[in-house]
C-alpha cells in the first residue's frame, strides 16, 4: 500500500505491507480482448456471485487487492454478501499492457467496465440484489466515473479519502513524493512503465470539471439516487477536513465519516469495518450451531434389539478395548478379527 501521511509541512510518504491469511484466496482472471493482444485481468472473488450485495473493490493508484485485506478480513463475518477485488492491468496478478499501448486512467475504467459487464450486469440487480462500489484514491475516482455511466445498477459508492474535489497542490505534492520515493515503490508488484505512466500529463485522461484551484467531479453524482459516503482522515494532504466539507457544499446528500489521524489513504481497521457494515446495513453471518456429540453405547443397542446375539456383542467390546490400546501398525489386525466375528455372527442366523 502507498501512503502519503504529513509531517509539518511536508508530506512523508512510505510504503507498508500487509499480510492476511484471508488472501491466501486463489485469483481469478477476466479476458480482455484487445484484437490481436489478449490480456487477463486478476481479481479475487470472496463470497457467492449471486449474494444479496456485490461490492466491487477499486485500489488506489499503486495499490494492488492486498491493499483491501485489513476490510475483508473483517467484514467475511457477514452473510450473503461477495466481494470482488481487481488488480488494474500492470498490477499484482495482472497482466501488464503491451509496450504499444500507454497507462492512463481511461485504460482502468475501460477494464473495470468490462468486468463489470461480464461478470456482474448479467445478474438482476434490484432491491434485492445491490451493487456496491468501494474505491480507495484514484480508485474512488474510477467509481465516480462508474457511476455515472452505470447509474441505476448501483446502490452506493464509498470514496476513501477522495473527495469531489481536489487542489492542484495536493496533486502535485503527491506525485513529488512518489518520485522521491522511487526506490521503494520498485518493491511493489507493479509494472515500472506503470510507475512512469504516473509523472506523464496524459495518465489522468478522464474527463472533468476545473478551476484555477483543482479538479472537480460533482457532475459525476449530480443524478446519482444512491448513497454516497466519503470516508477520509482529517488532516489528509488529498481530503482534508476542509475539502471534504467543500464536497458536502455542493453534493447535499454526501455522508462524510471523518477519522481524525493523518495521511492518505484512511486505513482499513476493524473499527472502520464494522461501521461500514452498518452504514450498508449487512447482517452478520448467523453462528453456526455446534453438533451434539453422538456417543455411541452398544449396551442400549441390546437392550432394544433382541435378534443381536450377546456373543457379538462380546466379541465387538473385547476387539475394540484391543483397538484403542494397541499402536497404529497392529489397529489393522482389530479390523481382520472384527469381520471375522461379523461373519462367523452372520454364519449363526444361516
Amino acid at each position: 500500500t502507498y501512503a502519503c501521511h504529513k509531517k509539518s509541512s511536508n508530506f512523508k510518504c512510505f510504503l507498508k505491507s500487509t499480510s492476511m491469511s484471508v488472501y491466501s484466496v486463489s485469483s481469478e482472471f477476466h479476458l480482455i480482448n484487445g484484437g490481436e493482444v489478449h490480456r487477463k485481468i486478476a481479481y479475487s472473488k470472496i463470497g457467492q456471485i449471486d449474494a444479496k450485495n456485490i461490492f466491487l473493490c477499486l485500489p488506489g493508484l499503486l495499490e494492488t487487492r492486498e491493499s483491501f485485506n485489513p476490510l475483508l478480513s473483517v467484514v467475511e463475518n457477514y452473510g450473503d454478501c461477495c466481494w470482488v477485488i481487481i488488480d488494474y492491468c500492470g498490477r499484482g496478478n495482472s497482466d501488464q499492457l503491451p509496450t504499444s499501448e500507454q497507462y492512463s486512467f481511461s485504460k482502468y475504467l475501460a477494464d473495470t467496465e468490462d468486468l463489470i459487464k461480464t461478470l456482474i450486469l448479467p445478474l438482476k440487480l434490484d432491491s434485492s440484489r445491490k451493487f456496491h462500489l468501494i474505491g480507495t484514491s484514484m480508485g474512488g475516482i474510477l467509481a465516480m466515473h462508474l457511476v455515472n455511466r452505470f447509474q441505476d445498477k448501483v446502490s452506493s459508492v464509498v470514496l476513501n479519502d477522495v473527495g469531489l474535489y481536489l487542489h492542484w497542490s495536493s496533486l502535485m505534492s503527491l506525485f513529488k513524493n512518489i518520485k522521491e520515493s522511487d526506490h521503494q515503490i520498485s518493491k511493489l508488484r507493479v509494472d515500472p512503465r506503470a510507475i512512469n505512466a504516473v509523472h506523464s500529463q496524459s495518465h489522468f485522461d478522464l474527463p472533468y470539471e476545473f478551476d484555477l484551484f483543482g479538479m472537480q467531479f460533482y457532475s459525476l453524482l449530480q443524478n446519482f439516487k444512491g448513497q454516497v459516503v466519503l470516508l477520509h482522515n482529517a488532516e489528509s494532504p488529498i481530503c482534508s477536513l476542509d475539502i471534504a466539507n467543500q464536497s458536502k457544499s455542493k453534493y447535499a446528500d454526501l455522508k462524510i465519516w471523518t477519522i481524525n489521524k493523518h495521511g492518505h489513504p484512511a486505513n482499513w481497521e476493524k473499527s472502520t469495518a464494522t461501521k461500514l457494515a452498518q452504514m450498508i446495513k449487512l447482517k452478520p453471518r448467523p453462528l453456526e450451531k455446534e453438533k451434539p456429540e453422538v456417543i455411541f453405547d452398544i449396551s442400549e443397542v441390546v437392550q432394544t434389539t433382541s435378534t443381536i446375539s450377546l456373543d457379538f456383542v462380546d466379541a465387538f467390546l473385547t476387539t475394540s478395548k484391543t483397538y484403542f490400546e494397541s499402536t497404529t501398525e497392529n489397529r489393522g489386525q482389530w479390523v481382520g478379527q472384527l469381520f471375522n466375528r461379523l461373519r462367523s455372527w452372520r454364519s449363526s442366523f444361516s
